[in-house]
């Protein structure tokens, strides 16, 4: 497998998975014609700002669910961020801040990228006005928790797997009555079923896999957890993050489509979405950087650095080869477009409207 710096080289075509003729000019006039929903986003970086329009609208995306990350969990730095990323949006005549589905249709129509706006994770502390006060500002989903326990509840990589607290309980009701969605990515596995024990509607998995296909991955999700989520009407992103979805030292978008197909088959395509979770910079990079600071959890999610970046997938500009590697693996146009897009809009319309 040839280094990152020589693959950043080839041209976007030459990362592409091939098709014959015919099925080229569909995956073309699908990647046109769909609604495609990245469930969640870095289009401003994770660790590092970074921002580039010209990346973003190169990616071709309809709507990307940005996470405003701030792993303090303090929430003056939570509002802060998400206020510089919404000015850098109005700035931009390509881009609009959304905060219900139909904006993001309109935005479609108009030739326009829409942007709406995640906490990775929730920032409220124990007040929960922050709650209302998030929404306001145009907040649409809150991440439970990180990898560590809160006040809410515990992450995938605390020493305790106690489940959701009773204030976690009572922000899960609150974010269900205001319509904001729940997402339980980074959750341990008793907090994930609690929460969607305890959620009133749908929740999300915005950016994980199947543990199955790599396990020992505390990011990743059970068949347990799977299929509770899939019970409650729920849907699960399937991210495209080195080091997770495999642990081998050549990763790519088959891995991703592997992950896809597995969850569709275990509970069923209307419950398939995408959350790439990627940049545009470099993600292993970033992830070591992480990994060497003070107070870091890399250990504890056994995560690997096997492979240096994923082929085929490895930023949002490669967004339109997952349509591509969905007809590669026999999906239907009606499959693709439930996970490219429509699955997404369907629980977005449901909690947020």
């Amino acid at each position: 497998m040839i280094s990152r710096e020589e693959y950043l080289k080839l041209p976007l075509k030459e990362r592409f998975i091939k098709l014959s003729n015919e099925e080229n000019d569909r995956a073309e006039r699908l990647f046109r014609d769909l609604v495609t929903v990245d469930l969640h986003t870095h289009i401003f970086g994770s660790i590092h700002f970074s921002y580039d329009y010209e990346l973003v609208r190169q990616s071709g995306m309809d709507c990307c669910f940005e996470a405003v990350p701030t792993l303090s969990e303090d929430f003056a730095e939570s509002m802060e961020l998400l206020g510089k990323y919404k000015q850098l949006v109005a700035a931009e005549p390509g881009l609009v801040s959304a905060t219900r589905t139909d904006e993001i249709l309109q935005a479609k129509q108009d030739g326009k990228q829409a942007v709406m706006y995640q906490l990775e994770p929730q920032t409220i502390g124990r007040k929960l006005e922050r709650i209302e006060i998030a929404y306001g500002l145009g907040v649409r989903m809150m991440l439970l928790t990180f990898n560590t326990k809160n006040y809410l509840g515990d992450g995938c990589t605390a020493k305790t797997d106690t489940g959701l607290s009773y204030l976690g309980i009572e922000v899960v009701g609150r974010l269900n009555d205001i319509g904001i969605l729940v997402d339980l990515s980074h959750c341990g596995i008793q907090t994930t079923l609690d929460a969607i024990k305890f959620s009133k509607g749908p929740v999300l998995f915005n950016h994980t896999g199947a543990c199955a296909l790599n396990p020992g991955v505390a990011r990743l999700k059970n068949d347990e957890q799977l299929k509770a989520l899939a019970d409650k009407g729920g849907v699960v992103g399937i991210s495209a993050i080195p080091n997770q979805l495999s642990s081998e030292p050549e990763q790519g978008i088959e891995d991703m489509l592997n992950h896809i197909d597995y969850v569709k088959k275990l509970i069923g395509g209307d419950h398939v979405a995408i959350g790439l979770d990627n940049i545009y910079g470099d993600q292993v990079g970033n992830h070591r950087e992480m990994a060497a600071s003070k107070g870091t959890d890399f250990a504890q999610m056994t995560r690997t650095f096997a492979a240096d970046y994923m082929y085929g997938i490895e930023s949002p500009l490669e967004w339109r080869n997952i349509i591509r590697g969905l007809i590669s693996r026999g999906y239907s146009d009606e499959e693709i477009e439930k996970i490219v897009g429509a699955n997404a809009l369907r629980i977005m319309k449901e909690v947020v409207g």
